[in-house]
């Protein structure tokens, strides 16, 4: 955490010369969200949702007056509840109608398509488009007789999240804008690794932050 914490800091540094240029905006966003996991094989079951979050800095290139590119790193918490089947679960424990909780931790990149209204008084509207390459960094799971098992080899290392937004901008002062949006996040790679579930990981979040 603390070496994730020092690399966004470092990273803003040359950007703070870059967003000289007016084209260019930069900041910092939080993302409380609700996670789950979808199945996709007989056998699995959608069990209920985990409370999800994701922190990072995003940066903008705009294209035009309306439109513009975003981007930015950022940590993200995803996961969600199943339940299986009598027989073995994705660990390989012999278990009778469990319900696992995962705990995923990714690095994500999102790149999207950002387009706005023009600026009525100091706000305008916006939609997005995109997409998110994830690596996954840390898995936990809970089952009902342990919490926390590291369920790394259980998960895969890679995902890919389509990426849907809707939010609103504040102009707060020139170039310094906060905003705040709805996003919808749907990934399209099987979270899990191997033949024992299959299934893609969703989130629903409030993108909250500032840009400079």
């Amino acid at each position: 955490m603390r070496k994730l914490l020092t690399l966004f800091c470092i990273g803003l540094f040359p950007l703070v010369t870059i967003a000289q240029d007016q084209k260019f905006h930069f900041g910092l966003k939080i993302t409380p969200s609700m996670a789950w996991i979808k199945p996709d094989r007989k056998g699995i079951e959608r069990e209920g949702y985990r409370l999800g979050f994701a922190y990072g800095v995003q940066t903008e290139f705009r294209l035009a007056e309306n439109y513009a590119i975003a981007s930015g790193v950022q940590v993200a918490y995803r996961g969600g509840k199943v339940r299986f089947e009598a027989g073995k679960d994705t660990l390989g424990a012999d278990i009778e109608d469990p319900v696992n909780t995962y705990k995923l931790q990714y690095v994500e990149i999102p790149v999207s398509l950002k387009m706005m209204t023009k600026q009525f008084d100091k706000i305008r509207y916006f939609g997005q488009f995109g997409f998110a390459p994830a690596i996954r960094i840390q898995a936990k799971v809970d089952t009902k007789n342990e919490d926390n098992m590291d369920a790394k080899k259980a998960t895969n290392v890679f995902n890919m999240n389509m990426l849907i937004g809707a939010g609103v901008e504040y102009e707060i002062s020139g170039s310094t804008v906060a905003f705040a949006a709805l996003e919808f996040s749907n990934g399209f790679f099987d979270v899990f690794d191997g033949d024992a579930a299959k299934g893609v990981t969703n989130c629903l979040g409030v993108n909250l932050g500032i840009l400079f």
